[in-house]
């Protein structure tokens, strides 16, 4: 029924119908001589059945197009759901993350407190998670010698570390940026530390390795280290160029102490997670093992 109403009864259609009835009623009375009245009365049944007709196929039109609505609202409102699942998911990852982190500072601040201002962690700076790390494996391995490439937070708290526990070592960072170095030794001379931790200017340059051609720190800043017992490399950063901190092994494993410990943080990257299996392929000598980090790090060792 629904169907018919859609194909016939439209306004053409319903405006001839109309038409014809009004005239058909005009000469059925005047043929019939019913006078006015009647007459009148039977024309005006025209328009109110088209008007009916017109008012019947509006109605079917309503109803489809609220059908219509409501498969389209609870689409959206599906849609909705699952966006607001997918923010809820990610919130309480956040959270469980920040925990984490916050838990990791407060061992930190436990094992290491300090009456000066301590420098922001997370994003750009080593997490508080893997700080935790690198200040055990300094306690538990006590290295003559830290290399770090880039500076920073880190940089600070292996300082605080070998102070804090007489560790008879010292921490070289090596740093392309001359800007961030000075904040870093400015940040070592306010805690007192910088006859343990130097931060060297290293202006990155180029390097040919197995056919490649890489932009790492000038051969300057680090010829002259041996004995390295923890190499921790959390820099260039990945936008100074492809792989870019590929170099630091082969260029640094000449120079690493026999029980050396290498840590890579950001293995969250791409990139990062390519240098490492490239690594791992041309020292075989080497294992390693990946902690489940905020920015995730691999940690290698001499088999």
């Amino acid at each position: 029924m629904r169907r018919l109403v859609r194909q016939f009864v439209r306004i053409e259609t319903v405006a001839v119908l109309v038409t014809a009835w009004l005239a058909g009623a005009l000469g059925l009375g005047l043929a019939t001589g019913a006078g006015a009245v009647p007459t009148v009365t039977l024309m005006t049944l025209g328009p109110i059945l088209g008007g009916l007709l017109l008012l019947s196929r509006h109605s079917l039109d309503l109803a489809s197009r609220i059908g219509n609505l409501d498969s389209r609202t609870n689409a959206t409102l599906g849609a909705v759901r699952q966006v607001g699942a997918g923010i809820e998911k990610e919130i309480k990852k956040e959270l469980r993350q920040t925990f984490r982190q916050l838990e990791a500072l407060q061992n930190l601040s436990a094992v290491l407190p300090s009456s000066e201002v301590l420098p922001a962690t997370r994003v750009w700076a080593a997490s508080p998670d893997l700080l935790v790390v690198l200040v055990d494996l300094v306690i538990n391995e006590r290295p003559s010698l830290v290399v770090e490439c880039g500076s920073g937070a880190s940089t600070l708290w292996l300082a605080l570390t070998m102070r804090r526990f007489g560790i008879d070592g010292r921490i070289i960072a090596l740093d392309h940026d001359p800007v961030f170095g000075g904040r870093t030794r400015d940040l070592l001379a306010r805690h007192d530390v910088s006859d343990l931790a130097e931060v060297r200017d290293a202006p990155l340059e180029s390097f040919s390795l197995d056919g490649e051609t890489y932009s790492w720190y000038a051969r300057k800043a680090w010829d002259d280290l041996t004995g390295i017992g923890l190499l921790f490399i959390d820099g260039p950063p990945a936008t100074t160029g492809h792989q870019a901190r590929y170099p630091a092994l082969p260029l640094l494993s000449g120079s690493l102490s026999p029980a050396a410990t290498v840590v890579m943080d950001d293995l969250v990257v791409p990139d990062m997670q390519e240098v490492l299996r490239l690594w791992l392929e041309a020292y075989p000598d080497f294992g390693s093992e990946i902690l489940p980090l905020e920015k995730q790090a691999a940690v290698l060792h001499r088999r």
